[in-house]
């Protein structure tokens, strides 16, 4: 397991990620501190289904949830 070192920049505190891991400069992450210390940076995906056609994800399990018939009033408020 690689060990980093924080170091103070401005008002900041700056990890650097190795080269190693192929983390390419730019990249967009969500940060989040643990309880018990753990930093966990999630990277941010941009919109799958932004430029998607019509269709382009439906599947055999979508095709067979289409003509499910809900009856009762189980979901009325």
């Amino acid at each position: 397991m690689e060990t980093v070192k924080t170091r103070k920049q401005g008002n900041a505190v700056m990890v650097t990620i190795a080269s190693q891991f192929n983390v390419p400069a730019g990249t967009t992450y969500y940060i989040t501190k643990e309880k018990d210390g753990t930093i966990l940076l999630i990277p941010k995906v941009e919109d799958y289904f932004a430029n998607a056609s019509a269709g382009q994800f439906i599947d055999e399990e979508d095709v067979l949830a289409k003509n499910i018939m809900i009856k009762g009033n189980d979901l009325d408020d």
